[in-house]
């Protein structure tokens, strides 16, 4: 009789049942003694999240950015960070490293970096960081609909490199030619922000003069060449090499008492005279909300690249001070001013 079977929900009874845990987007069944309050979860694998960047510097945000997004390392994620020249050859083993694990998720940093990894995995999710053009680079088929494994956020604002220019020259009246200094043999990305720089150069009738840098041996050779080529300022690019030998190109502006533009804020506060970007530590959480929805789930194809959206502008006034620079005033409403 129906009144005789045994209540699946009475204490006295013990029964088995099986209930659905839902973790980080991934459902998991458990099987739990009634008797002993009952459902007892599985173990759930903690998501890899593999990161392979040119620049050691860019570890820390990263995490710090993870971290506010609730992915705690050796928690909510294994973090299994790798770092190798910017170069290809240099790239693609530690890549393949994290593709034979594998990694549920490989973040990247720069466009060779990407360019790497999806040549080494089309199955495997992959959110870059700081990609200057990741659809001309063959990453993706648009911004707004990847269409790939691959999205992420890309680092270059060509109105902000034109408008750090302008700001150069305010802050040196009169100058005719500026050197531009970038990885730009190696980093599509440095070709960019090199052509943004010309473009408004030509309107505004200064000359950018290019110099390419291999590696950091190069960096001293460029700045001992500057005087002979007549470069009165510098433009400095944003990549792997020049982002590993900041402190060198601070002191080299410094000993040659050259006015120059870098466009990370960490330029400026280790003694550069100006930066303006991107605003990086918000790049660097809008990266890692795209690794944490597609842990959870999402498909990179679907998660539209990420731009820019916010400028950071930094003065150093001591460094204004010693090269007898005066700071004018319309920099100086718009920036935060480092004394």
């Amino acid at each position: 009789m129906s009144g005789d079977r045994p209540h699946l929900d009475s204490p006295t009874r013990i029964g088995w049942t099986r209930r659905r845990v839902m973790r980080d987007g991934v459902s998991v069944a458990c099987l739990g003694l009634l008797a002993a309050s009952g459902c007892v979860p599985a173990v759930l694998k903690i998501p890899i999240v593999g990161f392979v960047s040119p620049a050691p510097a860019d570890r820390e945000p990263f995490l710090h950015a993870l971290r506010g997004v609730g992915r705690v390392e050796g928690q909510s994620m294994t973090f299994d960070w790798r770092t190798a020249d910017e170069a290809a050859p240099q790239l693609t083993p530690v890549v393949e490293e994290l593709v034979r694990r594998p990694a549920d998720v490989i973040a990247t940093a720069g466009t060779i970096t990407t360019q790497v990894a999806k040549g080494a995995t089309r199955t495997i999710p992959i959110v870059f960081f700081g990609v200057g053009d990741p659809v001309t680079s063959g990453l993706v088929a648009s911004l707004a609909r990847p269409e790939s494994n691959v999205t992420g956020v890309t680092n270059i604002a060509p109105q902000a490199i034109a408008k750090g220019l302008e700001f150069l020259l305010q802050l040196v009246p009169g100058t005719a030619r500026v050197a531009f200094v970038g990885n730009l043999a190696g980093n599509p990305g440095s070709l960019l922000q090199l052509a943004a720089a010309q473009s408004v150069a030509t309107t505004i009738g200064v000359q950018i003069t290019d110099f390419g840098v291999r590696d950091a041996g190069d960096i001293d050779r460029v700045f001992g060449s500057f005087s002979a080529a007549g470069v009165k300022a510098v433009m400095i690019g944003s990549d792997a090499i020049t982002i590993n030998n900041q402190p060198r190109l601070v002191e080299l502006a410094a000993q040659y008492r050259l006015p120059a533009i870098y466009s990370r804020r960490e330029f400026a506060l280790a003694g550069g005279l100006i930066a303006l970007g991107p605003n990086y530590p918000a790049l660097w959480v809008r990266l890692a909300v795209l690794v944490d929805k597609i842990i959870r789930g999402r498909a990179p194809g679907d998660l539209p690249v990420e731009q820019p959206t916010e400028t950071a502008l930094v003065v150093n006034a001591k460094t204004a001070q010693a090269l007898g620079i005066t700071i004018p005033r319309a920099i100086l409403v718009q920036a935060e001013v480092l004394q």
